[in-house]
């Protein structure tokens, strides 16, 4: 865009395709910062990403003004939308305007749409037609967003709307998938192969929000199905009621705005189950694909709190807020780690970028949109580059075909996380490179993160450092295994005389269209 003086042009890249996508709100909100900042903040990316889902939030309260819950009754629904297992999205620029932005899009599509039918808001059809737009062009899954709209129309018998509707929505396709290429990476296509493996996955995907895991590793799939299917079978009751059952006007246009939402994840879901099954059916239960198994069970309690009679709402209502912050305390204690590792992984990444490899640009608009972030490691340079002594310990390393596998046993030790770098890096350094390797946090069992000292002081007891080192993204030699040890704003580097021969793997570049 930097480069380019015609409006066409700068038109052309904002829509251009990214992927099966095309992200013309994650580019126009890139560009919007820049002009604000003078550099890519991608913090700012992710405060913008996060605003879609206080958006999704909104829309949610003002149903709940429609059912006529009391207020205590939408408690639930804070506590279940903004939890940490959505960490993934919420702590990506890029994903979360996308991921959080087209389903904002298109939920108030179809609030915008469903309530069209009332006189005094004849004009939320043009409301709707501006926010298809959006959505169609933030994500690819936003192609289900004019569809879903038909049948709303259609089903209120909305005749002048829905002419409208179709022809704008076939103007705005055909724009998405004028010269539509697809994605070039192999890895990404569909498989279909097995329809057992395909059921299992889309239980998964529905029941993803409740994740064992931290608790129980070899079950958590088994209970994140069984609360899939639960769902699912939820969904279809829901949407026979909705079609099929006679009942107060008002109250079904509440149901028909959810079972629009219910529309619109179900579909996305079964795309994501499509796309992804290829890499195993475990990567269905990752933080980014949370969001849409949180909004199902968003809406089963909506369903629920109108089904109870007035004698037992209140009683379920007071249990699901109980729930629901138990359920938000177990999300931040199970991927608090995660979180951690997240945050390790990209000063590591910048690392690599700043001292590995001096890539930064030095000059031109890429110096400005890619500027390194001030680091703990920024004074160390030169000792992470020179072992000097030696750490009396033997870490555990296991040799595995792509990677190399370090374990730091540690007893009696407790670490002190309040700064968000505080924790243990691994330092490998050969004749020629050095190389900084993030670690994930092992708490001394599960009743360490219930500890008082972790809860309020954030010192956590620790029983193990690990890291993966993939083979894949370091260059050949023996290196040479140190650490430091980061917490309460001191430094600590020390070295073993242990000794990792990388013979590196040749990575596959993706192919990509943009």
């Amino acid at each position: 865009m930097f480069q380019t003086d015609s409006m066409s042009e700068k038109l052309k890249i904002l829509f251009a395709q990214h992927n099966e996508h095309r992200i013309f709100l994650t580019r126009i909100s890139a560009w919007f910062i820049y002009q604000i900042q003078g550099t890519l903040d991608l913090k700012l990316l992710m405060v913008l990403g996060i605003l879609a889902l206080i958006g999704i939030h909104i829309l949610f309260y003002n149903l709940s003004k429609k059912y006529k819950f009391p207020l205590i009754a939408f408690t639930p629904i804070s506590f279940l939308i903004f939890n940490v297992g959505l960490f993934e999205n919420t702590f990506w620029g890029m994903a979360s305007i996308q991921n959080f932005g087209v389903i904002f899009f298109a939920f108030l599509t179809f609030y915008f749409l469903v309530f069209s039918i009332e006189k005094k808001h004849n004009y939320y059809l043009y409301f709707a037609l501006f926010s298809c737009f959006l959505g169609i062009f933030t994500s690819s899954n936003g192609i289900i967003i004019p569809l879903i709209g038909c049948v709303i129309l259609l089903f209120q018998k909305q005749k002048k709307h829905f002419l409208i509707w179709i022809g704008s929505s076939i103007l705005f396709l055909v724009s998405f998938f004028y010269g539509f290429e697809k994605n070039p990476d192999k890895a990404a296509s569909l498989n279909v192969s097995d329809v057992n493996l395909l059921v299992k996955g889309l239980f998964a995907t529905f029941g993803s929000a409740i994740d064992s895991s931290f608790i129980d590793l070899n079950k958590h799939l088994d209970l994140s199905m069984a609360v899939g299917l639960l769902l699912i079978l939820f969904i279809v009751l829901f949407a026979y009621q909705v079609i099929f059952k006679k009942y107060n006007i008002e109250q079904k246009n509440n149901d028909l705005f959810l079972l629009s939402c219910l529309m619109f994840i179900g579909v996305t879901c079964v795309g994501i189950v499509l796309a992804r099954i290829s890499f195993g059916i475990g990567i269905l239960l990752t933080s980014k694909y949370k969001i849409y198994s949180i909004l199902t069970l968003v809406i089963f309690y909506f369903v629920a709190v109108n089904s109870f009679s007035i004698k037992y709402r209140n009683n379920f209502i007071l249990l699901s807020v109980l729930v629901s912050i138990l359920f938000n305390f177990y999300t931040y204690i199970a991927d608090y780690q995660n979180i951690r590792y997240l945050n390790q992984e990209r000063i590591c990444e910048q690392f690599v970028q700043q001292v590995s490899e001096k890539s930064f640009p030095t000059q031109g608009i890429m110096a400005k949109l890619q500027r390194p972030h001030k680091t703990f490691f920024d004074n160390l340079i030169n000792d992470l580059s020179r072992p000097i002594d030696t750490l009396k310990i033997n870490l555990r390393i296991k040799d595995k075909p792509t990677n190399y596998q370090l374990y730091n046993k540690q007893t009696d030790f407790s670490i002190n996380l309040t700064s968000p770098e505080a924790g243990l890096y691994f330092i490998l350094k050969s004749a020629k490179d050095v190389y900084l390797c993030p670690t994930k946090i092992s708490g001394l069992g599960k009743k360490a993160y219930l500890d008082r000292n972790f809860l309020v002081n954030n010192i956590l007891k620790v029983d193990n450092f690990t890291a993966e080192i993939d083979k894949f993204y370091f260059n050949d030699g023996k290196y040479r295994i140190g650490q430091v040890l980061v917490q309460n704003g001191i430094k600590t580097i020390s070295w073993t005389n242990q000794v990792i021969d990388i013979v590196a793997l040749k990575k596959e570049k993706t192919q990509q269209n943009w």
